[in-house]
């Protein structure tokens, strides 16, 4: 039988058919690492294998559930959800995964998913070796770190999402097994003490670099190959240099052949930008780097001084836009620079950016000069700290640690300390003692003994003269450490006397290298350079490296201050609860009411508790002979403080009321009328936020504007007085008006002191009228005060 013409042609085709380890669809998922802005693909083709390790034999049964995962993970972005949850969810996948294959048991099941997850599986043993009090330095190699309670609630969810989203019964399988307490403690906000060292030290470093880099861009100047900064640490002024150049030398090359320098000017100044829009906005971090141009300036109808400049983010989680403003005006808390500072971010960021709609204010410049896809805030921190010497008030506590460093160094060994993960996914401590070179040993004991002393005292190290005197132990216990500068300046700071013989072992290591170099060098305590080479200081405030905390395995707040956005919101909850309660917190935070009952304590949970318990030992000592008074005086006594904590916030909070509005009078933010309409309600429905009372114009009939009996608050309301006076030939019309408030105001100056009055008296006439109050105030002042008239007629 012949052939047909076709048969030949029979030969070129081909069945396809995939072999059983052949999978042809892109099992990729969107996935971010946190650093970069850009959502990138992963692939997870490695879940097929044994371990989720490519290496390993590939297990074809999983693939079906992996395929269905990555079809849920993109339709839930493609949803419009965050990207961090599915780089979330992948992360407990895999680990569970990992977990499953090293105990042979299939991942995939309700089997693997209680060995993990049940009563007496994985996630309950890693609970029970969570040990908050013990720090990392002070475990042992192998120990196991644990993981909190809540922790463990979030992973557990967070797998079932995932295993659901594989096509398993997930959610019923949560019934075979207890819950997890999931309550979180939120990170704890700024003490008094370290907001003023963060928004001193990044203001100024702001604020000097930031016109300068405008400035050369604006007029193509060539900047200086370092810019100086003027840093106020504790009483003594220290000058920092920032380089200027963008470029790095490294030693081995980026992958995509650019790089970030971290330190460089510009950097450095979006750094320091990114925490003071924290500082005033209180923004969560996501809102904060999704904040794009264009910026525009409100200016208040009545008020040409007070400008409001409103920014807005989305905020993906609870899909709302969330505003924040910035004002030249202080309310509550001093944040009067905020105009100043978002216009001077806002044309920094456009000049070196571009400045095209929608395009993200805050980042980085690369060695190339362009703008970076990722901004790295992680690397920016450790640059701002070392720079700015943002030293934690806690790090005394660290000493034993660093102590045990510069002994090692004087040995000639180095501790490597970290953390990582063993074959089960468990978190171990990794602690080994490795040999070093006689110049790492140097180096590293030097910078250790810097971080001891620095532990003891806020006062400058560098040029510091060998040798040091010590002082009996006084009643305290405590040595005066005394020493003498290479400019002839002298000071001091205390030791406690357990720790002299640390002290007296730091001197001898700078007095065995002293006694090596040339006689006619001075001697110091803590200096740069080898034996034959001349004595020098370092540079900057600390001889640290930027790396150095991690590479000692410090934690947050343990040395260093610790950077976070959350600390400013936390910080600013308890500022703005103790004056506004939750209206004033919501409006704040841009929060829902149940997250901030959830999240955010009534005033600082650390203080609550000091003053609860107090209140405790008062009510202990009351009795048929001690009333209140007695029995505070008594606890007080007890505790060896000179006010309870309650009295002495009570104290501070009336002091800081007693601020004067720009008519020199003390004011408490609320209208009290006696007569006549409140107008602060009105004001406030107009801007559409609770603030404190701004009616200036309003004082003189309102009862809560009381004369301060101050020299510059007398003066400022003599000021206002007099351009009234003057507002009289400039408005005959509103004669009457005038002379009512001159009356009400001259007679508010009664209540001053005959010689705080003659004081401002001499100032007046010495200077003229206060800055801060000009005849445009008075013509504000008298304009909508017969705006108010006209309103009440009609």
């Amino acid at each position: 039988m012949s052939k047909s013409p076709l048969a030949r042609y029979s030969k070129t085709v081909k069945h396809v058919r995939n072999g059983k380890d052949i999978f042809p669809l892109n099992l990729s998922i969107p996935f971010h690492d946190g650093r970069k802005r850009k959502v990138e693909k992963l692939d997870l083709s490695h879940l097929l294998y044994f371990g989720a390790d490519i290496n390993n034999r590939k297990i074809s049964s999983r693939a079906p559930y992996i395929r269905k995962y990555c079809k849920k993970a993109n339709e839930y972005f493609e949803n419009g959800n965050s990207v961090r949850s599915i780089a979330s969810s992948y992360d407990n996948l895999r680990a569970f995964i990992v977990f499953c294959d090293t105990m042979s048991i299939s991942p995939l099941s309700e089997a693997g998913y209680l060995k993990y997850v049940g009563n007496d599986g994985e996630l309950r043993h890693r609970i029970r070796m969570y040990r908050p009090s013990k720090k990392l330095w002070e475990m042992e190699h192998g120990d196991e770190i644990g993981i909190k309670e809540s922790t463990a609630g979030t992973i557990a969810s967070q797998l079932r999402t995932a295993l659901s989203w594989c096509g398993l019964p997930a959610e019923s399988w949560k019934n075979q097994h207890r819950g997890f307490a999931c309550e979180k403690q939120p990170l704890k906000g700024y003490s008094e003490a370290e907001e003023e060292i963060l928004v001193t030290r990044l203001s100024e470093l702001f604020f000097t670099l930031a016109p300068q880099l405008i400035a050369a861009k604006k007029d193509n100047i060539d900047l200086p190959i370092e810019l100086p900064v003027v840093i106020d640490l504790a009483g003594y002024k220290q000058v920092i240099s920032i380089h200027t150049s963008n470029k790095i030398q490294l030693y081995t090359p980026s992958k995509n052949g650019k790089i970030v320098r971290a330190n460089s000017a510009f950097n450095m100044v979006m750094g320091a930008a990114y925490h003071l829009v924290c500082f005033y906005t209180s923004l969560n971090d996501s809102d904060i780097r999704s904040i794009g141009h264009p910026i525009k300036v409100h200016t208040e109808d009545r008020d040409k001084k007070l400008k409001v400049i409103k920014v807005s983010s989305f905020k993906r989680r609870a899909n709302k836009k969330v505003d924040a403003l910035f004002t030249n005006q202080s309310f509550d808390v001093d944040k009067k620079d905020g105009v100043r500072f978002i216009r001077t971010l806002e044309k920094l960021s456009s000049l070196y950016g571009g400045g095209e709609k929608g395009s993200t204010l805050l980042f980085t410049i690369n060695d190339h000069g362009e703008e970076n896809s990722s901004f790295n805030l992680v690397e920016l921190n450790k640059h701002l700290c070392v720079d700015l010497n943002l030293l934690s008030p806690n790090r005394l506590s660290c000493v034993p640690w660093l102590q045990e460093l510069f002994y090692s160094y004087r040995n000639q060994c180095t501790i490597e300390l970290g953390k990582v993960i063993n074959e089960l996914g468990r978190m171990v401590v990794s602690k080994v003692t490795r040999p070093c070179s006689k110049f790492g040993a140097n180096r590293g004991a030097r910078e250790s003994a810097y971080c001891i002393l620095s532990c003891y005292t806020d006062l400058p190290l560098k040029g510091i003269l060998l040798p040091l005197k010590y002082s009996p132990i006084d009643k305290d216990g405590n040595i005066k450490v005394s020493f003498e500068y290479r400019n002839g300046d002298h000071n001091h700071f205390l030791i406690p006397a357990s720790d002299k013989r640390l002290i007296k072992d730091i001197e001898q290591f700078s007095t065995e290298l002293a006694d090596k170099q040339s006689k006619k060098y001075e001697r110091l305590l803590l200096k740069r350079g080898g034996s034959k080479q001349p004595v020098k200081d370092w540079e900057g405030i600390s001889p640290i490296r930027a790396q150095r905390p991690k590479g000692w395995s410090l934690g947050p707040n343990e040395y260093y201050i610790s950077l976070h956005s959350s600390r400013w919101r936390e910080m600013t909850s308890n500022q703005v609860f103790s004056h506004g309660g939750t209206i004033a917190v919501q409006s704040t935070l841009q929060n829902l009411l149940r997250t901030i009952d959830k999240h955010y304590a009534n005033g600082d949970p650390r203080l609550n508790k000091i003053i609860l318990s107090q209140a405790v030992q008062v009510i202990g000592k009351l009795d048929a002979s001690a009333n209140l008074e007695l029995a505070k005086k008594s606890v007080a006594a007890k505790l060896g403080i000179a006010m309870l904590t309650h009295d002495e916030w009570k104290k501070k909070q009336e002091q800081e009321k007693a601020k004067t509005n720009p008519n020199g009078v003390h004011c408490n933010g609320q209208q009290s009328f006696l007569n006549g309409k409140s107008t602060q309600r009105e004001t406030n429905n107009a801007m559409r936020l609770q603030l404190p009372c701004s009616e200036y114009d309003m004082c003189y009939k309102c009862e809560s504007a009381k004369a301060v009996d101050d020299t510059q608050s007398i003066y400022k309301l003599i000021s206002f007085v007099d351009v009234l006076k003057e507002t009289v030939n400039l408005f005959p019309e509103a004669r009457d008006d005038v002379h009512e408030k001159i009356a009400a105001f001259e007679s508010t100056l009664d209540a001053a002191s005959p010689d705080v009055y003659e004081a401002a008296i001499s100032l007046f006439n010495k200077n003229g009228r206060h800055q801060r109050v000009t005849s445009q105030h008075a013509i504000l002042s008298l304009n909508h005060s017969q705006a108010l008239s006209i309103r009440s007629d009609s």
